[in-house]
């Protein structure tokens, strides 16, 4: 893909930008490093507090050259130095378009499963943030979650209920334990993947193989040791490479007894997909392909129900995530 050819060339000075399957901040659900847009993740509030917060505190910290929290010199939109993440508009009225539109970045905006906190957390290519600065971060993506849940607290809930950080481990780690290479092999997934083409041709596993660009594309199930890294093995245990394909829901704040959001639940991660299939701003320059008669997709599909009706049935023992999603 022609994605790779840029992300050739920008290695060739600046090596220390570039990664696979390290964790997932080397795409944003697909190769891109073209220019911003309206994005793929909306927020559906159109006074938010979120954006505000996001323009305000968390801006000037992953945009700031020079400082060891700046987030531009490798990910500009404009042109990521050796990645395809450009997830940092150079210009402040396209940067929250641009940011929420990177799955690999926000997750599903609970702080524990967003890139941007847990990619640095882990020591990503020497980058800190401060205390005041992941406090500045974890308040806006908190404010995401509560405005786009129609409101519920954010990542703080009154005492005895479950946060919504809480929640999403809680969803993440169950999905993963749900997930059987049975279940995965049944419906085709590795040889979907494998196989899938863009609307040119070009085979996705051609740039995806080994979780280039920060998704994963093979035509290999499993991990074998000394071998490449395979789909069902990198989605059941790598919480990064499973949030690109199904993402956490937590859209209905509905509480039980015990204080639980009793519907929130994994779902396809259809806007991401979508945004890539269509060249979707800031996907604009990764091929088109057909998102909704793809083999990729509804092998997909068939997955989400097999593990779904695994979750419903409960007793599917520990995670399989590598650590647990916490």
């Amino acid at each position: 893909m022609r994605a790779v050819l840029l992300a050739t060339v920008a290695a060739v000075s600046l090596v220390g930008c570039v990664g696979e399957l390290d964790g997932g901040m080397t795409g944003g659900g697909g190769d891109d490093n073209g220019p911003v847009g309206t994005g793929t993740n909306p927020n559906p509030n159109p006074d938010s507090q979120a954006r505000k917060k996001f323009e305000t505190n968390v801006y000037p910290i992953i945009h700031n050259p020079g400082a060891v929290s700046d987030c531009s010199s490798c990910h500009n939109a404009t042109g990521p130095a050796g990645n395809v993440t450009g997830f940092v508009a150079p210009a402040l009225a396209d940067a929250y378009a641009t940011v929420t539109s990177y799955q690999a970045v926000v997750g599903n905006f609970a702080p524990n499963a967003a890139g941007i906190l847990t990619k640095i957390a882990a020591g990503h290519q020497g980058r800190t943030f401060s205390q005041a600065q992941i406090d500045s971060i974890t308040d806006w993506l908190n404010t995401e979650v509560s405005e786009r849940s129609n409101g519920g607290g954010g990542g703080t809930t009154t005492t005895g209920n479950e946060t919504y950080a809480a929640a999403t481990a809680r969803v993440m780690n169950q999905w993963s334990a749900c997930m059987s290479l049975t279940n995965f092999n049944t419906a085709n997934m590795a040889q979907a993947w494998g196989n899938m083409q863009t609307n040119n041709g070009e085979r996705c596993a051609s740039c995806h193989a080994t979780g280039g660009y920060g998704f994963m594309a093979t035509g290999i199930a499993e991990t074998k040791a000394g071998g490449p890294p395979g789909l069902f093995t990198t989605m059941a245990t790598n919480q990064y490479y499973l949030v690109m394909y199904y993402s956490v829901d937590l859209s209905d704040t509905t509480r039980g007894a015990d204080g639980k959001l009793t519907n929130a639940k994994m779902k396809l991660n259809e806007d991401s997909f979508k945004g890539v299939a269509q060249n979707i701003a800031p996907h604009v320059q990764h091929p088109s392909f057909n998102y909704t008669n793809s083999q990729g997709i509804n092998a997909l599909k068939t997955f989400y129900t097999s593990t779904a009706a695994a979750v419903a049935a409960g007793n599917c023992g520990t995670t399989k995530l590598d650590p647990p999603a916490q």
